[in-house]
């Protein structure tokens, strides 16, 4: 039996207050919340404080995984933040390989082994604060040595920042 939208907005609260175990049966709420009432569905989003991206995140594994063949507990293992990595490029074809390489690898290799590119075991992560003057420096160095504009992004930002500095005096 079909719960009605007030039970549904009332299931989705209550599994706002623990997204980490709960978000397959959140997920699968909010999608069946924001499909029959988006009023409803975007005040779960206001009161919970989930926030919109992490809720269309959660939509999302739900429209990708809910009609697989996956064991819940394997999902859940996985993780949602590897689930919306790999979910737009899962099929029932690739799912047991998608899932492994979910098993495997960090979300950040995830990222770039569903790219088409080998992840690397040793990678560093540098993270930088840039004022907004910074950044423009930043943003166009990187972009005039091979840098390509992507949405508010910069895609193979690593290579040009390196090729930058190689020409820079010893």
């Amino acid at each position: 039996m079909a719960l009605s939208t007030e039970a549904l907005y009332d299931k989705a609260m209550d599994l706002t207050g623990n997204v980490e175990d709960n978000f397959l049966e959140l997920a699968r709420s909010l999608r069946q919340l924001s499909d029959r009432d988006p009023d409803l569905y975007k005040r779960v989003i206001d009161k919970s404080g989930l926030g919109s991206r992490k809720a269309y995140y959660l939509i999302s594994i739900s429209r990708w995984f809910d009609n697989l063949k996956v064991s819940r507990s394997r999902l859940k293992a996985v993780g949602w933040t590897k689930l919306q990595i790999i979910g737009p490029t899962v099929t029932e074809q690739n799912v047991e390989e998608l899932l492994t390489a979910a098993e495997t690898f960090t979300a950040a290799q995830l990222k770039t082994l569903v790219k088409g590119d080998k992840p690397l075991a040793n990678a560093h992560c540098v993270l930088l604060y840039f004022t907004p003057e910074q950044y423009a420096v930043l943003e166009s160095v990187l972009l005039k040595h091979g840098g390509k504009r992507s949405g508010r992004g910069i895609l193979d930002k690593e290579g040009a920042l390196i090729a930058a500095l190689k020409r820079l005096p010893a």
